[in-house]
């Protein structure tokens, strides 16, 4: 009985001394807690990041911070909400402590939407370097928005004023979800320029911009510009439409707004929900017609058998008639829907031919990721490196079909005729 009585007692006693550890341990987490806080009225959070070449005889790079004011808001409407500086520096990354030698708050990159790189030095031919060593950085987000602006990087973000939106974070949030709907502009990330260049097959699309009106084009489809060509006035200063096209990670040229969304459309990968367009009236060819493509699939077919491949592309869409300006009566007359059909078909066909046209003769790659595909039909990867796609291209045999389904004329069933109009 005693010695139960001993071996009961040293055990409790073992017992207290781990309580008394673990109560330690458990105290030093929470009393350690506050070590590391951080104070958002000391935070600096960059929202955009600008790089510019150097002027001449300098080394490193202009580089432009547009950074938030956490402290801003609705109910301060004396605060502005983001403030924009720029400094010459070695890169970005060690800019920040720069920045430091005349402003408070702590620099990060936590939050940044979006780098501004100008054409100027896109088109250098370290760009890839440049960018890609950026990714050192723990701060640095793969899904970072690459935008290319026509102009310096720091003019274009000290212009881009929005006309609805009072914090930068949010234009560039909204205009990615446009980007997904209508296609005029690619779905351009640190992450897919870094992999399509490093594939080493085809080219690489960048967001295109600029905040500076050029001269407007003259007959225009809705959709055919380049940034600083669309006649507007009031509203957002800024312009963003059509592709930065990169090969071996050097800007080399641009793609229209219309060029663009047929890339998103011969890709055999994520569609747009719906794209808005115009083509001729086939009865009338005074006027266009407008037509909201959805349900769009697409299949592609390689054949790597000869010395140069031959690619099929078939294209599957639904089309909504929305908009008859020649009064033509296609409702109800289902021949000239038959001449509609074939119509559109074909000219679907010839603006993607013309396309692939300018990427085998100018470019010498391509935008359309069917290098996936034909890697399919190689039995190793040594055979598909030893093909050399991107130099088996230019002189590939490719082949567009589009099948088109009328899907609805709008809610107007009959078009109203003239003479009724006129009474």
């Amino acid at each position: 009985m005693e010695r139960h009585e001993m071996e009961k007692g040293r055990c409790s006693k073992v017992t207290s001394k781990i309580a008394l550890l673990l109560g330690l341990i458990i105290s030093s987490w929470v009393l350690s807690g506050c070590a590391d806080r951080l104070e958002i009225e000391e935070e600096g959070f960059v929202i955009v990041i600008g790089l510019d070449a150097p002027s001449v005889g300098k080394r490193g790079f202009d580089v432009t911070y547009q950074i938030a004011n956490p402290v801003a808001g609705p109910k301060s409407d004396d605060i502005k909400e983001e403030k924009t500086i720029t400094l010459t520096a070695p890169d970005a990354i060690s800019g920040r402590d720069l920045v430091n030698a005349s402003e408070t708050r702590n620099i990060n990159f936590y939050h940044t939407k979006a780098i501004v790189v100008s054409e100027e030095l896109a088109r250098s031919r370290h760009f890839f370097e440049i960018i890609s060593s950026l990714m050192r950085d723990r701060q640095i987000r793969r899904d970072m928005y690459l935008i290319v602006s026509k102009e310096k990087a720091s003019d274009y973000l000290r212009n881009n004023a929005s006309a609805f939106e009072s914090s930068p974070h949010k234009f560039y949030d909204y205009m990615s979800r446009r980007w997904e709907t209508n296609a005029m502009s690619p779905r351009s990330t640190l992450h897919t320029f870094i992999h399509d260049t490093q594939a080493d097959a085809g080219l690489s699309l960048a967001i295109y911009t600029t905040a500076k009106q050029e001269a407007p084009k003259e007959d225009p489809n809705e959709d055919d510009f380049y940034p600083g060509q669309i006649n507007k006035q009031g509203g957002t200063q800024v312009q963003i439409i059509g592709s930065a096209v990169f090969k071996n990670g050097k800007m080399i040229g641009a793609l229209t707004g219309e060029e663009t969304r047929l890339t998103a459309v011969l890709r055999d990968d994520k569609k747009p929900r719906k794209i808005f367009f115009t083509f001729p009236d086939p009865l009338d060819d005074h006027f266009r017609i407008t037509g909201r493509a959805k349900n769009i699939q697409t299949v592609v077919k390689a054949n790597i058998d000869g010395t140069a491949p031959r690619i099929l592309v078939e294209e599957w869409m639904d089309i909504g008639i929305v908009y008859i300006p020649s009064m033509v009566n296609y409702v109800e007359n289902l021949q000239k829907q038959k001449v509609l059909k074939k119509s559109l078909e074909k000219n679907l066909e010839q603006q993607s031919e013309k396309l692939i046209e300018k990427t085998q003769n100018e470019y010498k790659a391509e935008p359309f990721y069917w290098s996936v595909t034909a890697r399919k039909e190689f039995v190793t990867i040594d055979d598909y490196v030893k093909y050399n796609w991107m130099k088996s291209y230019p002189n590939a045999n490719i082949k567009v079909k589009y099948h088109v389904k009328l899907d609805s004329f709008g809610k107007q069933l009959r078009p109203e005729k003239l003479e009724k109009i006129k009474d």
